[in-house]
């Protein structure tokens, strides 16, 4: 068993030797880091099977993947249909209501970082040692994120005590969340694995969504939907569901052994400088926000944000412009989203294709400028919608979200794609493995444009002279949803484009960064690295070359730099 630690150990990065050390640059004791490794190594030898290889991964740990996209039948039972429940069978007041699962989620994006800092640090655990630094919050998260999604559906409980299980439910839920995005890079280093991790995530979410969709359908039919209880059985079914296929991947996913790039705790301090409870809340919110110092990833945000509010944008308002733009039936709002959810699968197996190819930037671009071409032709029919018969108007309406899904489906596959890359940058600006850090920020800074974006509109509505309970509008509500609908998210498409073109990391690139990485991991010195290396790294990580490999205080603020 000790051979097969060994092995997956050698196996991370290939030809990385784990000899000569210049981490982070500070003191370490290399003697105690190999003693700490070796019994590390020796307690958790039945997980090291599982630990990320440089090649391919097997199709076992990539279905283990997914499996965080499938349980989010949960988090879609929720978000379905928890309002209604409450409201109407648990005789909660609306404003109560809407109340506690905005406080969920608020406190979700607040905890997100701690959860982040935590996984990253689990290797200085007991717990962590034993199975991973990633599986050590599963084992935490999992059976209490389950715990509290049951008692959101028990009915009889005094309110205090729903309020108590969403928030904590939402709390549990940020820590898989922070695992879920950090896997990609965490389990492989090669570039077309990750494509194939980001489309496999993809596909996951969408039969997780279509399931849930038609399964209850047939539930209802057999069960009826006047009743409490029906609600009650079917979240038991998809708590089941998705308890049961995390198990399945915590039991298959692949994570980085324990070694001094994963040893992330050393960093936080100098030597014989203990932090306590208060100094940690500290470095939680530093580290938080001197990620916002790296270049590449406030590249990538550039992508992310424009990527996420245009698709929240549409997804928002996609109703209110079929019924109120193009005088459409609600009917023809879940034939589209059906049929483009079944189209959407076949893209994204396309675009994992592509994106491993021409790399994220690229397809980036390749969806983005579709993406703007479909926005125009919705404008155009909701422009001549009065001269258009309802029949031609569903027709034009179904098939161009048909390209539209394509578009989407490379820009947010490309969009998580270039995400997979940015520890790679940290880890030459920290000497350090973060997976969790980069992840928190994604999920927190999502949650607060969610939150922005939200308000946003509610407010253009309402100032455009809104009427609830109606089926028409007044025109400049109508004219404020097209404007919306589709050329706001043709600005922010644009915005995002324009992004891409600032990034600096690709296949070509990465492979720079990674064989520096090595060199410096296999005892090289800084002052050898070639002119081409060292503009390589300063573009991306936007540091001097000198002030890289842990000579700075990204991830401890009182370290000289």
């Amino acid at each position: 068993m000790i051979a097969i630690a060994t092995h997956g150990a050698n196996q991370m990065y290939g030809r990385r030797e784990y000899g000569q050390r210049q981490c982070a640059g500070k003191g370490i004791d290399h003697a105690e880091v190999a003693g700490r490794r070796k019994e590390t190594m020796m307690s958790r030898s039945r997980w090291d099977v599982n630990t990320v290889e440089h090649g391919k991964i097997p199709w076992s740990a990539k279905l283990g993947y997914s499996t965080f996209s499938l349980s989010y039948v949960m988090q879609t039972m929720i978000g379905t249909w928890q309002l209604f429940y409450f409201t109407t069978f648990l005789q909660i007041p609306v404003v109560a209501t809407t109340a506690l699962l905005a406080a969920g989620k608020i406190v979700a994006s607040v905890i997100g970082p701690a959860w982040g800092y935590i996984s990253d640090r689990m290797y200085s655990t007991a717990l962590g040692r034993r199975f991973g630094r990633r599986r050590s919050v599963m084992i935490i998260a999992v059976p209490l994120n389950a715990a509290c999604y049951v008692l959101m559906w028990v009915p009889g409980l005094p309110i205090w005590a729903y309020f108590t299980a969403s928030l904590l439910y939402w709390v549990f839920l940020a820590g898989l969340s922070t695992i879920q995005y950090g896997l990609p890079s965490e389990m492989t280093d090669n570039p077309s694995q990750r494509a194939q991790l980001v489309g496999i995530n993809q596909i996951a979410g969408a039969i997780g969504s279509t399931f849930l969709s038609l399964f209850n359908v047939y539930l209802f039919t057999i069960w009826g939907k006047d009743e409490w209880s029906p609600y009650f059985k079917m979240a038991m079914i998809y708590g089941v569901i998705g308890v049961g296929v995390l198990i399945i991947g915590f039991l298959t996913i692949r994570e980085r052994p324990y070694d001094e790039s994963t040893d992330v705790a050393q960093a936080d301090a100098a030597p014989g400088r203990r932090s306590g409870l208060v100094k940690r809340l500290i470095s939680i919110v530093w580290n938080f926000l001197s990620v916002i110092r790296v270049r590449e990833f406030r590249n990538y945000l550039g992508l992310y944000l424009c990527e996420q509010c245009f698709r929240s944008i549409r997804g928002t308002i996609n109703t209110y412009f079929v019924i109120f733009v193009l005088l459409l039936d609600p009917q023809t709002v879940s034939l589209a989203t059906g049929v483009n959810t079944l189209f959407g699968i076949a893209c994204v197996a396309l675009f994992m294709w592509v994106t491993s190819k021409v790399g994220g930037p690229r397809a980036y671009r390749i969806g983005g400028f579709e993406v703007v071409l479909v926005f125009l032709s919705l404008f155009v029919l909701a422009w001549f919608s009065p001269q258009l018969s309802s029949h031609t108007k569903a027709i034009a309406f179904i098939v161009l979200g048909l390209f539209m899904n394509f578009g989407i489906t490379g820009v947010v596959n490309a969009t998580q794609y270039t995400y997979t890359f940015i520890p790679d940058v940290d880890e030459i600006i920290t000497a350090k493995r973060r997976e969790g850090q980069y992840a928190s920020v994604n999920a927190t800074i999502d949650d607060i444009f969610a939150a922005i974006e939200t308000v946003a509109i509610g407010w253009v509505l309402d100032a455009t002279g809104f009427i609830e309970g109606t089926q028409t509008q007044p025109a400049s509500t109508v004219t404020a949803i097209a404007v919306m609908y589709c050329i706001a998210p043709i600005v922010l498409c644009l915005a995002g484009i324009m992004f891409t073109y600032r990034m600096r990391i690709d296949r070509d690139s990465h492979r720079v960064l990674l064989s520096e990485i090595d060199r410096l991991r296999a005892g090289g010195t800084m002052s050898d690295v070639t002119p081409e290396v060292r503009k390589a790294v300063e573009s991306m990580t936007g540091m001097p070359y000198e002030r890289c490999w842990g000579h700075n205080n990204i991830i401890d603020a009182k370290h000289q730099e």
